[in-house]
């Protein structure tokens, strides 16, 4: 009988020992002074902005610039940003579908680099009415060679030299993105 009064006490003893653990351990604060590691994952707004490239791509410098203004602004914006270098021929035509790709992919702001691609952007504009089209001109020792249609879906942005096309791609976007 005495042994089976000892199991107990010592079965008794490991549970209380357990419960104060278990307590100990769950109200123990915690470390204050572990650094938090930064969410390093952005998270976008649900509008998208595009930049159509010559066939050059971010090679060309205006393009670069403009890819840029994009980037800032988005940093700025959580807005969604890309951009298509309109492959082959450098013509309107061979533009256009390139074009059409952007707006038709969820683009609510392209930004349009190169002669070609503004020509088509022009030409196409009106066929996509709820896409905002920014039409890049100019560069330098060259002037503009087409005009945007008066009102509508279309803006041009007349640069000089390529770098203030950053500035101003990122400025339209932000403006056009509020609210």
């Amino acid at each position: 009988m005495r042994r089976y009064g000892r199991g107990m006490v010592w079965g008794g003893v490991v549970v209380l020992v357990a419960i104060v653990v278990a307590g100990v351990v769950a109200l123990w604060p915690e470390d204050e002074e572990k650094p938090k590691i930064p969410v390093r994952a952005r998270e976008y707004k649900p509008t998208q902005a595009c930049l159509l490239t010559p066939a050059s791509g971010l090679a060309d410098a205006q393009s670069a610039q403009a890819w840029a203004g994009l980037q800032d602004a988005s940093a700025r914006t959580h807005v969604q940003v890309r951009y298509l270098a309109a492959a082959g021929e450098d013509t309107p035509g061979n533009a256009g579908p390139y074009l059409a790709s952007l707006a038709v992919s969820g683009c609510q702001t392209v930004v349009v680099a190169g002669d070609t691609g503004v020509q088509a952007a022009v030409q196409e504009a009106h066929s996509f009415p709820k896409v905002q089209f920014l039409l890049l001109q100019g560069s330098q020792g060259s002037t503009p060679t087409t005009s945007a249609p008066a009102g509508g879906n279309t803006k041009t942005l007349t640069v000089t030299n390529p770098t203030e096309a950053r500035a101003q791609v990122a400025s339209e976007l932000e403006q056009l993105t509020k609210g």
